[in-house]
């Protein structure tokens, strides 16, 4: 087996070669069995023709031979021998294809004589010296009428079409080739060049890749090279992200590692003059190291959320919202409103549907001011089911909307120590409620706040 991989100019190449050939070939064989066909029956008409007219003329001498050729105006194209044999004399004639009968006695005695052998059929008939014939012999009575029609002419025919068909062959071959040559190399260079474009976007695997240059035509080569752009593109943001991911992981780490580390040197310094400050710096190193711990925790869960393949099961939704509304509210300052529309039921899992739960109402608690209410709803709308938590809290503006999924983004860029959290939260449950075959949204809430609604596919 041949492995050589070929490339798309040389695919395009053999295969319009192949195809010129099998459509020059096939024509010429055509033509030459047509031509060669149509003149072989007329050069049989010609000679039945002959021998009909023979055998209806009764001839028995030369001047009956001689008048009979008069009559029929015989312009054979082959060299025709005829001999007429009868009981009395036996008179033989070669014409030409000018139609001149040469009544002679040498020559045709020398044709006569020669041996005769039958090719393929009794027809057929090949003379030594002479070639090959056409041969018909007819019976009549008391004469015999014998005729030899030249297929010397005809073969010379067919074969000197087979040389301009070979001529014609080679011809069409040549520019076949080279316009197929130059058709491949048109018809590749889009790919080519697709492919040069790609190669030089890979050099340097650390910065972001750009686009490529896309060819407009051919339409195939085009949508492939926007395809590869679209991939370049979520590659690019892909990168983006992890490069922010380990960013934000440092910066939120760094924090609380150094006011830990700070605190510690504080007591080595000044713990044995000032042991007041060993409780304080103790508690503080315990509260960092609490929200170190929450924050490892949470990219457990993402990194955990990110590859997990859960498994989808009918879930009484109803139930669940409502277990973890009537245990949610005593822990918070808020007051609890459920509106759960009963018996609701979806595919999804039980444990990720309870931690998207209890993550939206601590992201509630967490943005609203204390006593205000948040309104835990499950409703059936047009067949669907919209799980929605709704505050009155600082509200999200429009433009930040679709950004509070991404990881370690928050509200307030500059980190504010007011509201404690790592940005986490809400990526978790956007990988959550996508694991569950749901979709998320923000909405805005009236008088303000937000809305965090969340759709499900009824079962």
């Amino acid at each position: 087996m041949n492995d050589k991989q070929l490339t798309y100019q040389e695919l395009i190449n053999n295969g319009i070669k192949k195809l010129v050939i099998i459509i020059t070939l096939s024509i010429s064989a055509l033509i030459l069995i047509i031509v060669g066909v149509q003149q072989s029956l007329m050069t049989v008409h010609e000679a039945q023709g002959q021998m009909m007219s023979l055998n209806r003329a009764n001839i028995d001498d030369i001047p009956s031979f001689i008048h009979w050729n008069n009559q029929n105006n015989r312009h054979s194209k082959q060299n025709t021998v005829i001999r007429v044999k009868t009981n009395k004399s036996s008179i033989t004639a070669t014409s030409g294809r000018e139609g001149q009968v040469i009544m002679t006695s040498s020559a045709s005695k020398k044709f006569i004589a020669q041996k005769k052998f039958s090719i393929f059929s009794k027809n057929v008939v090949y003379v030594n010296s002479f070639g090959f014939f056409l041969f018909f012999s007819q019976k009549d009575t008391n004469t015999i009428y014998q005729i030899w029609v030249s297929l010397n002419r005809l073969i010379n025919s067919l074969i000197l079409l087979i040389i301009i068909i070979s001529i014609v062959v080679f011809i069409t071959l040549g520019f076949g080739t080279w316009w197929a040559q130059q058709l491949a190399a048109k018809l590749s260079a889009p790919t080519i060049q697709l492919v040069n474009e790609t190669r030089n976007t890979i050099k340097d695997s650390e910065v972001d890749q750009p686009t490529l240059k896309v060819p407009q035509s051919p339409r195939e080569i085009h949508e492939l090279g926007n395809a590869f752009n679209e991939l370049l593109t979520a590659q690019n943001q892909r990168l983006q992200r992890e490069k922010d991911f380990v960013s934000n992981a440092s910066h939120e780490l760094r924090t609380p590692i150094a006011a830990v580390r700070g605190n510690i040197n504080l007591i080595k310094r000044h713990g044995d003059k000032h042991p007041e400050v060993i409780p304080e710096s103790l508690d503080f190193i315990d509260e960092e190291s609490l929200r170190m711990q929450n924050l490892i925790e949470n990219l457990l869960h993402l990194s955990r959320a990110d590859r997990a393949k859960v498994i989808l099961q009918d879930e009484n939704l109803s139930e669940i919202t409502e277990q973890i509304g009537q245990h949610y509210e005593p822990s918070i300052p808020h007051k609890m409103i459920l509106n759960i529309d009963s018996d609701l039921h979806i595919l999804g899992n039980s444990d990720t549907l309870k931690q998207i739960i209890v993550a939206l109402l601590d992201n509630a608690n967490k943005y609203s001011e204390d006593n205000t209410p948040i309104n835990l709803s499950l409703k059936n709308i047009d067949n669907k089911i919209e799980l929605s938590v709704a505050d009155l809290g600082l509200g999200i503006p429009d433009d930040q909307k679709k950004l509070i999924f991404q990881r370690f983004y928050r509200v307030d860029t500059s980190h504010s120590s007011e509201i404690k959290g790592s940005g986490l939260g809400l990526s978790i449950v956007a990988q959550l409620v996508k694991l569950n075959n749901g979709a998320i949204e923000v909405l805005n809430n009236q008088p303000r706040g937000s809305i965090f609604k969340i759709t499900f596919d009824k079962i």
